[in-house]
């Protein structure tokens, strides 16, 4: 008879969604329960169960797909897995709705007040035996109907006992291997990962006398991973007293730097409001190694600087009610752009980069930017436009990226020097900094701005046309944009020498960089971007290698007769400049090897920044550090 009733309902709610999602009734107030469990670390495998409030009737639920700072619908539905509803003991059948594989319609029998919500979530990249990296988005299904703010969730983590854990979210107890956390409201849980484990350290960045307090939360696979030098520890307290003179304000309660140190789960960094949720790609290695460290150096003053710039201050586009309705991302060259432009910055103020290794990482990108051939057909406000983050490397200097980061960081560079020439050096992008992000010091309720809202605020700082100025950069291709204009106000200019420096050094031999690649970038010279394995990942468009016939995918075997190494291709680049004999580079593709002829002789060619004689060294001002104090 139950199973008869189950197949009647499952009936009756496929007719109700068959074409067009069917709408929930009012939803019922009330805490949901959020319990995620981590039985077997081993496994990989997170348990969830939440119990929540309902009214019966028709019930609309959604699993996360916007999720803030991915600017994109790529909430990982599909490994969701075993999901099951039920109300006072009894299963309740479900659809998923048939155009939206996010949503999930059900219905309410009589007399149920509060269903249980069961699933299975693998989480390969996140977990390890020793730690995890939560993000709630993942392990959450929550009501249609009314605003993410407007529901409230009591959250539940269930670890090995002997895990430490760090977060913004307020502790209500722990018992064991249970810690629950106080009541939130959605986007605030979904804005507040945790992570936990057996290594754990728990470093306080507070500046003196404030009582706003900064924490550096650090999980690791083994004590050395987390064994952080005092240096750096003092660099990091740094960071946190510069962005304070920076902005002149803050908008969280208390911030929590969550930094995991693994070599075993995904790498990168998200931007949350009150903590950030970064994974060295360093790894293990972050703090042990001088290479490592430089290039993970401006992952945490990059998403901190997302507190005041995309949490706080964000695009009107980018707020939305829900997870579920799209966002609008075309300001991410402020939200981005500009956060790599502050971020890279307090690297430096805060003794984390020395100035020449800002000057390092400018000109890599400022040379990557100049041989973005797609630049010549596509402006950079499309790439704003069309974000995606899982674009193949495969011709992406002709179909462009997510350029939004690099080249945004030229855009507000040179917006910067405007600033600064224009005042006499009176001025900057500090004064906007503080006018833009300085309001409402405390608080952390969202403020929504746009293009003209941007223009207004620099137009206060700076009188100009920078209406007419910002467009013809975002809206401009080719040599329409004056992408090193910022450079070379700033009493610099972007040189090619055989020499590379530390910075493209360690993207060669050590790893990752955090908007570059890892391999041998030999696009400045016969055009060609190869990964640590020989493959290569990307030709320039109509480069040298380009007009041999060498394309992406193709797996490099030889150079002149020698197998491929990286040092037997520099050693090549560098004789045929001398020989003036194009270079012989065999290939194997699709199966078959075959011998490319690349006709280059300009040698290697590494980017640096050198000065302009007799003029003023604007980037000294820009990187120093600034006055501190006050403690707030």
């Amino acid at each position: 008879m139950k199973r008869l009733t189950w197949l009647l309902g499952a009936l009756a709610l496929f007719v109700c969604v068959s074409g067009m999602a069917a709408e929930s009734a009012k939803p019922a107030p009330g805490t949901v329960a959020l319990t995620v469990s981590l039985p077997d670390p081993g496994q990989k495998l997170l348990y969830v169960h939440e119990v929540m409030p309902v009214s019966p009737g028709p019930l609309t639920l959604y699993y996360p797909k916007w999720i803030p700072g991915d600017h994109s619908p790529d909430g990982p539905i599909q490994d969701v897995m075993g999901i099951e509803f039920s109300g006072n003991g009894q299963r309740i059948a479900w659809q998923r709705d048939l155009l939206d594989h996010f949503t999930f319609h059900l219905t309410v029998p009589a007399g149920v007040h509060q269903i249980d919500i069961s699933f299975e979530f693998p989480s390969s990249d996140r977990v390890t035996d020793n730690l995890i990296d939560l993000t709630w988005d993942h392990v959450s299904l929550y009501r249609a109907g009314e605003p993410t703010k407007d529901q409230l969730f009591q959250p539940t983590l269930v670890v090995p006992a002997d895990w430490q854990y760090g977060t913004a979210l307020q502790t209500a107890r722990r018992d064991g291997q249970r810690i629950t956390f106080q009541p939130v409201p959605y986007n605030t849980l979904v804005d507040s990962p945790v992570i936990a484990g057996k290594y754990f350290r728990k470093l306080d960045l507070t500046p003196p006398g404030s009582t706003v307090h900064r924490y550096l939360d650090l999980v690791g696979d083994s004590p050395s991973a987390i064994a952080i030098t005092g240096t750096q520890t003092q660099d990091f307290r740094n960071l946190v007293e510069q962005a304070q003179a920076l902005f002149r304000s803050h908008h969280y309660h208390n911030y929590h730097f969550l930094l995991t140190l693994s070599d075993y789960t995904a790498k990168g960094g998200l931007e949350h409001h009150q903590s950030s949720d970064d994974k060295a790609r360093g790894g293990s290695k972050m703090f042990a190694d001088p290479a490592h460290f430089m290039l993970d150096a401006s992952l945490l003053p990059h998403e901190y600087t997302h507190s005041w710039n995309g949490k706080f201050m964000r695009p009107a586009g980018l707020w939305q009610p829900n997870f579920e309705k799209p966002e609008i991302t075309k300001m991410l060259w402020v939200y981005e752009g500009l956060t790599v432009f502050l971020g890279d910055d307090l690297t430096a103020r805060s003794g984390l980069w020395s100035p020449q290794t800002w000057r390092d990482v400018v000109a890599y990108r400022a040379a990557a930017m100049a041989h973005r051939t797609g630049r010549a057909w596509r402006p950079l406000i499309d790439t704003a436009i069309a974000v995606d983050y899982s674009a193949p490397e495969a011709w992406a200097n002709w179909r462009r990226q997510n350029d939004f980061y690099r080249e945004g960081e030229l855009l507000w560079l040179a917006v910067d020097m405007k600033i600064r020439h224009l005042s006499h050096d009176q001025r900057s992008l500090v004064d906007f900094a503080r006018d833009f992000y300085g309001i409402d010091n405390g608080s952390f309720v969202t403020h929504t701005y746009d293009f003209n809202d941007v223009v207004a605020a620099l137009n206060k700082v700076q009188p100009y046309d920078w209406a007419k100025f910002l467009h013809g950069w975002l809206y401009g291709t080719g040599d329409e944009v004056p992408l090193l204009s910022g450079i070379e106000a700033s009493g610099w200019k972007l040189v090619y020498t055989d020499n590379p420096s530390a910075y493209q050094k360690a993207i060669e031999n050590v790893g990752m960089g955090e908007l570059e690649g890892h391999g041998v970038d030999a696009m400045f010279s016969v055009g060609l971007f190869i990964s640590s394995s020989g493959r290569i990942e990307d030709v320039l468009w109509q480069g040298p290698a380009f007009k041999a016939g060498l394309a992406p995918g193709m797996q490099l075997v030889s150079v002149n007769g020698q197998a491929y190494t990286m040092q037997v291709l520099h050693g090549a680049i560098a004789a045929a400049q001398r020989d003036k004999r194009p270079l012989q580079i065999q290939a194997r593709h699709d199966g078959a090897i075959k011998t490319y002829t690349v006709h280059y002789d300009g040698g290697l060619k590494y980017p640096h920044l050198v000065r302009i004689p007799g003029t003023t060294d604007y980037l000294k001002s820009l990187l120093a550090p600034l006055p501190v104090g006050g403690g707030k």
